[in-house]
């Protein structure tokens, strides 16, 4: 495990684009979250190629990291009466993720005991789960409830026919399993996110729009895109001029049994690599136009001075976006109205923090092929003050070849996405191309830290299940 030097270099600033943490020092509404710093930092290593087509790596991964860790599969607003129920497939493991009571919730084995059939393939509902094959029949809790032509089965009895479960815990709305019926609780796992989000920034919030997307690349591969910010100067040039690329903080914490890592890129301000002369109003400017444009017609106030463009920007969303969501900003920092604050859980939730970029992903290997991932994105806002929590949106299915753009709903970040995904398979085939089957990426030393901890913290899981 290595510690933080203090004489790398943490981000590069200019004078139109401060560093991230000198804008949270300045902000004298910066909540506690921004405020606390990673205390980890993996050693420097490369990461060989290989273990992103490996199948044998990926059967290893899917033995001592997906069969023995807490993930993310659903939120409780999914499935939201007793009975309601929807498939998780992570690789080709499969559970039924159902809401057994009202504040009850089950990952029950996604076959039938008699001859295998997949029982749950979308959303359903019901009191009961019953098989498209031969009407073998389950209640809710996953007891038995009816075998037809029982007579026939002699061995067949309640206590020895239940579908076997993973361990459930939730936190924040989110519904979390281990498949290790031997792990120790979800608690551990979590790290310093309850600390970080309050009722708001997780529980209090339903899903409006979201996404789920088959990806030609390794799962690890894909979700390392999002790791840094580090690729927007190639693969998002358009946004510089209000995006604080260079600037962004990142931060890890890993106490041997969680990591999470953060990453928080400022709006608003200029990237590094335009200089210092890039301008501060014009950064200031066209970040309002773009958190305006999912708002027709709204009315978007000119930015009086550079210096104080941020804050303008930040003020305008509370008052703005807090009228038409019916909630209080008042007390809330300009990062937390404005940044990308994005966080990571391993292996594989990524919840944000705020308003700036209210989003979540998840990622899971697909079916048996290294090669190729899904990823889950949903946009959630909080539930008004005073007001019911709205319906949650469905996921809209999107395969390989359909770009987010065919989602409408997403707005401009569906054209940041399909940027991102237009990355992912090229990737992918670089990755598998390479003659030298020793090959290594070779990892920046603070940017792409986080990606670093995620490998190392993947080693260490591998390595537990050889002691075991």
């Amino acid at each position: 495990m290595g510690v933080y030097d203090a004489k790398m270099q943490q981000g590069f600033a200019t004078v139109a684009g401060p560093l991230m943490a000198d804008l949270i020092t300045r902000d004298p509404r910066a909540e506690p979250a921004l405020k606390q710093e990673g205390t980890f930092f993996a050693d420097s290593k490369k990461v060989k190629f290989s273990r992103y087509y490996s199948k044998e790596f990926a059967d290893l991964e899917m033995e001592r990291v997906w069969k023995k860790s807490w993930q993310a599969v659903a939120r409780e607003e999914d499935i939201p009466e007793v009975g309601d129920r929807k498939p998780y497939d992570v690789g080709m493991l499969s559970y039924i993720i159902i809401r057994s009571g009202p504040n009850e919730f089950r990952a029950l084995q996604n076959a039938c005991l008699h001859r295998g059939t997949r029982l749950c393939n979308n959303f359903m509902a019901g009191e009961s789960i019953k098989c498209p094959f031969h009407a073998w029949e389950w209640n809710t809790d996953g007891s038995l409830k009816n075998v037809p032509s029982r007579w026939d089965f002699p061995v067949v009895n309640d206590a020895g026919y239940r579908l076997p479960e993973a361990k459930v815990e939730t936190w924040g709305g989110w519904i979390f399993i281990n498949p290790d019926v031997n792990a120790g609780p979800l608690e551990d796992a979590l790290g310093v996110l309850p600390q970080h989000f309050g009722p708001r920034e997780s529980e209090q919030r339903f899903t409006a729009v979201g996404f789920r997307k088959k990806l030609r690349g390794n799962w690890k591969q894909a979700q390392e895109a999002f790791h840094e910010a580090y690729h927007v100067i190639e693969t998002h040039t358009q946004i510089l001029g209000y995006n604080g690329d260079t600037q962004t903080q990142y931060d890890i914490w890993d106490d041997g049994k969680s990591q999470i890592s953060r990453s928080i890129t400022p709006s608003a301000v200029p990237s590094g690599h335009l200089g210092d002369e890039a301008s501060m109003i014009v950064a200031a400017e066209e970040s309002m136009k773009m958190f305006a444009m999912p708002f027709p017609g709204i009315e978007v106030p000119g930015v009086t001075s550079g210096e104080t463009g941020r804050a303008e920007v930040a003020e305008w969303r509370r008052q703005t976006v807090g009228a038409m969501l019916g909630v209080d900003f008042s007390e809330n920092s300009d990062s937390y109205m404005l940044d990308a604050n994005q966080y990571y859980m391993f292996p594989n939730f990524w919840p944000w923090w705020g308003e700036g970029l209210p989003l979540t992903y998840q990622f899971m290997p697909y079916k048996d092929d290294p090669n190729c991932c899904v990823m889950e994105v949903r946009l959630t806002l909080p539930v008004p003050d005073n007001g019911p929590r709205p319906p949650a949106a469905e996921l809209v299915e999107l395969d390989f070849d359909q770009p987010v753009s065919s989602v409408p709903e997403m707005g401009i970040m569906a054209t940041i996405f399909d940027q991102d995904f237009s990355n992912i398979p090229l990737v992918q085939m670089g990755l598998v191309s390479t003659a030298n089957p020793e090959a290594e990426a070779t990892l920046g030393r603070y940017q792409e830290s986080r990606i670093q901890a995620f490998h190392d913290m993947i080693d260490r899981k591998i390595a537990a299940g050889t002691h075991a």
